[in-house]
């Protein structure tokens, strides 16, 4: 790569099929469909709750058992926006975790589905108008 500046220390070193065969992947990677529980110092349960009225959809062991129940309420027709999933501490504490569409693509990912824009190779197809 060149740059506006001559200097040799600044020069960016091409990647070769030397570099690449060197390479050693990740070994916390997740696997495909692989379950991902998130869990919170003193957290004893997890609640879905609905905003602004703050009424209670469901309480949760851990977020395994949440991830499901989260998509379900999107995908019947509840607007992400209503939904927020809190942890509940031994004495009483809330604490906010996600909400909106944020919450509804977090559950997703920590389900096992693929991140939605994940595999640049894989591009809707658009079509043109008047086409």
């Amino acid at each position: 790569m060149t740059t506006n500046i001559d200097d040799d220390d600044l020069e960016i070193p091409e990647l070769t099929d030397e570099f690449w065969a060197r390479a050693v992947p990740n070994p916390y990677a997740r696997k495909p469909g692989e379950k991902t529980e998130i869990c919170l110092d003193g957290a004893v349960e997890y609640q879905l709750r609905l905003i602004p009225s703050t009424r209670v959809i469901g309480r949760f062991t851990s977020t395994l058992d949440a991830w499901p129940a989260i998509i379900a309420a999107a995908e019947s027709g509840r607007s992400p926006r209503t939904l927020s999933l809190d942890a509940i501490g031994s004495a009483g504490q809330r604490w906010h975790m996600a909400a909106g569409p944020f919450l509804i693509a977090f559950a997703r990912l920590n389900n096992g589905e693929p991140w939605p824009h994940g595999d640049p190779a894989i591009r809707p197809t658009r079509s043109r108008a008047g086409a």
